[in-house]
């Protein structure tokens, strides 16, 4: 081993250490730190969050230097993001400014098992004890969401938040589609961590501490180094229990399929469009923008969309009609048997 890899080596365990006890401590599989002085660990499926009042801003800037410098990237505000693996195998994520709220760091480090099981082990846990067979037709709660659907709206979106249904909130410009998007999102349970991607914050999650919002610029061309797909992509690695993307505007809307596809269910956005229906077709033009979606034919994008997409919501702002209903929800769209 070089000097330069030991003495890199040696910087990323010192710098480590006012998180060295979880690291080392069994039963932990992911530790996150959102922001200065504060650690999450995930531990039994549940997170608990710590003071560390070590880890300043400067301290975690030094962390995300020392990891690139041990595994030969780079991290900066021109390449704000690094994805790298520590010396003793666990795999880590770098997000700093301009890609996460000013002068915050987002760091989310995935530990290894320890264990190898077998077979014989799964089978002595009841791995194997509840496997469902495959039905067609409607699920009970699909079922009882398409009567909530017709008989109580208010209760319909809760239980589909909770649900962890897939949402489009759909309209034009000026039509209450961020601030409905905020009201939606105060449903998740505010223990979960939830992570936002957005171009100018307004998704701000007052009651969920567990958090991270990821920022890419306005004006973004599809080369540079921080966009809304690769956002989108970051997500993947920093352990979301729910990912908000504020807007789909182009050729990310194919990331939003495959993420959501790959089984992280409960995601809420936005787009424009006239109609629920229509909603899909400008979904699946934006989902041709990107160059593997263009591999595709339109009918399978459409067909993924209907698959990964549970509700849409069309909201307006009526002002120019005789009845000035201001803003309200003008069309649900939920047909779980385009699932099928």
């Amino acid at each position: 081993m070089s000097n330069d890899l030991v003495e890199s080596d040696a910087s990323v365990r010192f710098l480590f250490s006012p998180i060295a006890r979880w690291l080392e401590e069994e039963g932990i599989t992911e530790i996150a730190i959102n922001r200065p002085g504060e650690v999450w660990i995930e531990k039994s499926s549940e997170w608990t969050c710590f003071d560390v009042p070590e880890l300043t801003y400067e301290h975690l800037m030094s962390m995300g230097t020392a990891v690139a410098a041990f595994t030969g990237n780079n991290i900066s505000a021109t390449t704000p993001v690094l994805s790298a693996v520590l010396p003793k195998g666990e795999r880590v994520q770098f997000v700093i400014p301009p890609a996460c709220s000013p002068n915050t760091v987002s760091v989310t480090i995935r530990k290894p098992s320890p264990f190898s099981r077998s077979l014989d082990d799964y089978a002595k846990d009841g791995y194997f004890d509840h496997i469902r067979p495959i039905q067609s037709g409607l699920l009970p709660h699909e079922n009882h969401l398409l009567e909530l659907k017709e008989t109580n709206v208010h209760k319909f979106l809760i239980e589909a938040v909770m649900l962890e249904k897939n949402i489009v909130i759909a309209g034009g410009t000026g039509s209450g589609k961020t601030t409905f998007m905020n009201a939606l999102m105060e449903i998740v349970p505010h223990e979960l961590r939830l992570i936002t991607i957005e171009d100018v914050h307004e998704l701000f999650l007052p009651n969920h501490p567990n958090k991270v919002h990821l920022l890419y610029p306005s004006e973004v061309l599809p080369t540079d180094p921080v966009t809304s797909a690769k956002l989108l992509k970051s997500c993947l690695r920093m352990k979301p229990d729910r990912i908000m993307l504020a807007e789909l505007r182009g050729g990310e809307t194919f990331d939003f399929i495959n993420v959501n596809a790959s089984g992280h269910g409960g995601s809420i956005t936005s787009c424009h469009a006239n109609s629920a229906e229509l909603c899909f077709e400008r979904l699946a033009m934006m989902a041709m923008e990107n160059p593997r979606g263009q591999a595709l034919p339109y009918d399978v994008i459409k067909r993924l969309l209907y698959q990964v997409i549970d509700i849409v919501i069309h909201v307006t702002n009526d002002v120019h009609s005789s009845d000035n209903l201001g803003r309200h929800i003008t069309e649900i769209w939920y047909d779980p048997n385009k699932k099928g």
